[in-house]
């Protein structure tokens, strides 16, 4: 743990060096004197005079030799004075006093001082940004070394580009900076992506890499030219052979290395080339070369190409981070100069006018609001397409997929995730989903996939498999039922082992995913055949239902052509015998016989009428169950207010609703009598022309009414049952409202048919 602590202490304050230097060459150049000429520090020759300088202006000549400014020797002059200093200069055989103007040695090369600070934050930034998140990977702390090296030799290279008036410690860095940069390049090169030779041979080879490297530092550092030579000779070995390195790696990496190579290679490759041909050779063979401060643009294409390949092809496993943070920055970026652009127009024509300013902000603030998801949504879908065009979001990926398969219920989102969405993320050609709808079926495949809802089991064949495709059976049961096809990317690449193994991932959920599918299209196909089932049950019932009020109907009609009318006949035939014979000596037994043929008339016209209620057919409904009303309420001693609709309006109704509307009434006034103990009951028929509403009320004790109707029978209410089947043979709704106490409403609503 303190080790830990320890090193992260370290790689701060590595970090934390090229920002102090960076402050420090800018007070070190600002408060620096010079003068706006070319001219030589140590000797102070002036080389040239620019047309357009002070220096013109004060009458300094090319070839004048500054002997002294205000008495003290050139090189020793340190502060910047205010104004114009008296100088001592030679011009030939004469010797001369000018006004010279001294500047700041920054206004003089701000040009340079600006390109060293750009050249070296791209370095410094890239290392610390990678660090920052990456600091347990040897790689990172590596590359990281390297760009930090690389960072401070630049900054002084490119900020002082007179070479005779670097100081010895700002020379030493330099050197430093690029020595040591150049050999952790080679360093890093052999680490990284791939690692290359045993590890004895890579510790004998980076041991005479860091010695070479400290003896070319000491030839640079010995102001001799062979000594440049030698240093600037080693430097360009160091730099060609990590561009040899990391070409090797890139020629043997796996794909998926040489995906994320590319970039690194090719910003690699850019400034190495003409800093080869254009600046190291000619200093190697002592030839004119390219400015100094061209390598600064030159070499900046490195950390710049690292930076990319970070962002598009995840390099370091940082991409993501980088992803949402440029969202962000966009966004808040985009939020300021929406603030900013109305700030400024309130402050200029509206400075006072706080109302209108309180309005806009707030408007402003609404509107931010409003569209803040739709925005983020736009701006990450552009990023996303600059960050994962070259490849895809691999967590994304996995996470959008595993959420739109765990939703598949159906053949057809299955198809649609597997062939449509996964290519469209992964940047590959649409795929298939082969099942028994598109494979060559045999002629039990094709019996089994018209027998059952479900896939039927398939076999592999790779005869239709295109080159470069992938194929993934998607088993259920320990059957295969489906074949998921994977065809190749759209830039003609291979498949990386990463592509791989997100895909077969993606497999293993697609056949959780089909068996879902499977076991919802068994269940599908069950609840089919039960609601066919019941709806069967359902035509019996009513059937039954139809045939027993019919059979009721012709027994009553039977009943009331037969033995009702012997009856009535045999009735008849005692009137006359007994007018006839009143002498008779057993008159009083055959007026007791006319009696119980009296008696047993009536119970016929009751069973008559209970089978079939002859004022169905000729007083109509309303009249009918206002005498069932009025009967029952004198049997069972319950007043019974009754409100029903004129008989003229019920005319139309069929005869099949009136009959089992009268049956449902009888029904319900005979369970109330037999359970509610009620004190009063209410029958309400209500018929607008469209729609006929039945409502039987009491104020009984009332019952717990079940959740489902299904359940009246199992809780005893086989009343309820009955008029359930009754209403639904019309195919009407039945209504029951109960509560323990508060009585009972059952409600029949009844709609005339479209048409009829």
């Amino acid at each position: 743990m303190r080790l830990d602590l320890f090193g992260r202490g370290v790689f701060i304050f590595i970090a934390l060096i090229t920002p102090i230097l960076i402050g420090y060459v800018v007070y070190q150049q600002a408060s620096t004197p010079t003068l706006d000429c070319a001219f030589e520090r140590a000797t102070g020759v002036v080389r040239e005079v620019p047309d357009v300088s002070l220096c013109n202006y004060a009458g300094l000549q090319a070839g004048d030799v500054i002997v002294n400014v205000n008495g003290i020797p050139l090189v020793e002059l340190k502060t910047l004075p205010a104004d114009n200093q008296p100088a001592q200069i030679q011009r030939g055989a004469q010797r001369l006093t000018l006004e010279l103007p001294l500047v700041a040695y920054a206004r003089v090369h701000w040009l340079a001082l600006l390109n060293a600070i750009i050249v070296t934050l791209v370095f410094w930034s890239v290392g610390t940004l990678l660090i920052w998140r990456r600091y347990r990977q040897h790689a990172a702390r590596l590359f990281f070394l390297l760009t930090q090296s690389l960072a401070i030799g630049l900054l002084f290279f490119l900020a002082y580009p007179e070479v005779a008036s670097r100081p010895a410690w700002i020379t030493f860095l330099i050197s430093s900076g690029f020595h040591l940069g150049g050999a952790l390049a080679l360093h890093f090169y052999l680490t990284f992506p791939i690692t290359l030779g045993a590890p004895r041979q890579r510790r004998w080879l980076l041991s005479t890499i860091y010695t070479l490297m400290l003896g070319a530092l000491a030839c640079r550092l010995s102001g001799t030219d062979w000594g440049l030579r030698a240093s600037f000779l080693y430097n360009t070995i160091e730099i060609l052979g990590a561009v040899a390195i990391l070409v090797y790696a890139y020629a043997h990496g796996t794909p998926d290395a040489r995906r994320r190579l590319r970039l690194v290679v090719l910003g690699g490759l850019a400034p190495a080339i003409p800093a080869f041909f254009f600046y190291l050779l000619p200093t190697i063979i002592g030839a004119s070369r390219i400015p100094d401060w061209t390598i600064g643009p030159l070499i900046i294409i490195s950390p710049l190409g690292y930076l990319l390949a970070i962002a598009r092809d995840n390099l370091f496993d940082i991409d993501r981070i980088l992803n949402r943070a440029l969202v962000y920055a966009i966004l808040s970026l985009g939020v300021l100069l929406l603030y900013l652009g109305p700030f400024l127009l309130l402050v200029r024509f509206l400075p006072n006018d706080w109302l209108a300013q309180l309005f806009i902000i707030v408007g402003l603030t609404l509107l931010i609001g409003w569209s803040f998801d739709w925005t983020r949504a736009q701006i990450q879908r552009g990023v996303d397409r600059f960050f994962y065009g070259g490849w895809y979001d691999y967590p994304g990926v996995i996470e959008t997929i595993s959420d739109a398969l765990a939703r598949c219920i159906e053949r057809a989102q299955l198809d649609d995730v597997l062939t449509r969405r996964v290519p469209t993320l992964m940047q590959l050609y649409e795929g298939e989903l082969v099942t028994s709808d598109t494979w060559q079926e045999t002629g039990e495949a094709k019996s089994q996939k018209e027998s059952s809802a479900s896939f039927p089991p398939l076999s592999l064949d790779t005869r239709h498999l295109s080159p470069g495709s992938l194929q993934f059976p998607l088993a259920f049961q320990g059957e295969t039922r489906a074949v998921w096809r994977v065809r190749a990317h759209r830039n003609g690449e291979d498949f990386t082992a990463a592509d791989r193994r997100i895909l077969t991932t993606i497999a293993r959920q697609a056949e959780t995913a089909l068996g879902n599918v499977l076991l919802v299209e068994t269940l599908r196909a069950q609840l089919d055949e039960i609601r066919a089932s019941r709806e069967t049950l359902a035509q019996a019932q009513r059937q039954l239902l139809r045939s027993r009020e019919e059979e009721r109907a012709r027994l009553a009609r039977e009943l009331h052509d037969g033995p009702l009318q012997d009856l009535v006949g045999l009735n008849m035939q005692l009137g006359l015998l007994l007018a006839d014979l009143p002498g008779f000596q057993d008159l009083e037994g055959l007026a007791a016989i006319r009696a119980e043929v009296r008696d047993l008339l009536s119970e016929l016209r009751q069973v008559c009428a209970e089978l079939r209620p002859p004022m169905l057919d000729t007083i109509g409904l309303s009249a009918a169950l206002r005498v069932l009303a009025e009967d029952w309420s004198a049997q069972q001693h319950i007043p019974a207010q009754v409100n029903l609709a004129p008989d003229a309006a019920l005319r139309a109704l069929p005869g099949e609703v009136t009959v089992n509307l009268y049956r449902v009434t009888q029904e319900a006034l005979a369970n109330i009598a037999r359970h509610a103990r009620a004190r009063n009951v209410a029958l309400d028929l209500a018929f607008d022309g469209a729609r006929l509403t039945l409502t039987i009320r009491d104020d009984g004790r009332g019952f717990v009414v079940p959740t489902a109707l299904h359940e009246f029978a199992a809780r005893g209410h086989f009343g309820l049952v009955g008029l359930r089947e009754r209403v639904e043979l019309i195919g009407g709704a039945l209504t029951v409202q109960a509560a323990p106490g508060a009585g009972t409403t059952i409600q029949v609503a009844w709609q005339v048919a479209d048409g009829g």
